[in-house]
């Protein structure tokens, strides 16, 4: 994690956590996650060779009630469609397990990561305002999308 993306600035600029300064930083962040029970959450891995170059999770249920899943990735991977492949596959797994709806959102200059939630069925439903980082009162506006069972092609 650390060598892939946690330290890195252009990555953490679009992220809710500032970038790490060492690995020890990111072993706590690791271990603080493992100890959270998180039920859903996925390493994004090279097929190759299985190195992590990203994580996908559900985060928790927003201010709206809709779960919400949070994702990143190595900066040398960003546009080659990586996230949208484990995005689908994460919609999907989460849908099967008896999810209805689903919601992620991004910073709005971030236009990227809604790009990915389009292509993977997602529809654009408003902005709000969100804490811009962890441990942070500053706050940062985010375009929000959801999908729903009902309506996707993953039914």
């Amino acid at each position: 994690m650390y060598k892939n993306w946690t330290y890195d600035e252009r990555v953490a600029r679009c992220c809710r956590w500032y970038p790490h300064k060492s690995i020890s930083e990111t072993e706590e962040f690791l271990n603080w996650e493992l100890r959270s029970g998180k039920e859903y959450s996925w390493a994004i891995t090279l097929k190759e060779n299985d190195e992590p170059i990203g994580s996908i999770d559900l985060v928790g249920v927003n201010s709206f009630g809709v779960p919400e899943i949070g994702y990143v990735l190595t900066y040398s991977y960003w546009g080659q469609g990586i996230m949208t492949e484990a995005v689908k596959a994460v919609i999907a797994e989460l849908f099967r397990n008896g999810f209805e709806k689903i919601g992620a959102c991004h910073k709005v200059d971030n236009p990227a990561s809604g790009r990915v939630m389009e292509k993977c069925g997602m529809t654009y439903v408003r902005n709000y305002t969100a804490q811009k980082k962890f441990g942070s009162d500053e706050q940062c506006e985010v375009k929000f999308y959801e999908i729903c069972k009902d309506n996707s092609f993953y039914s």
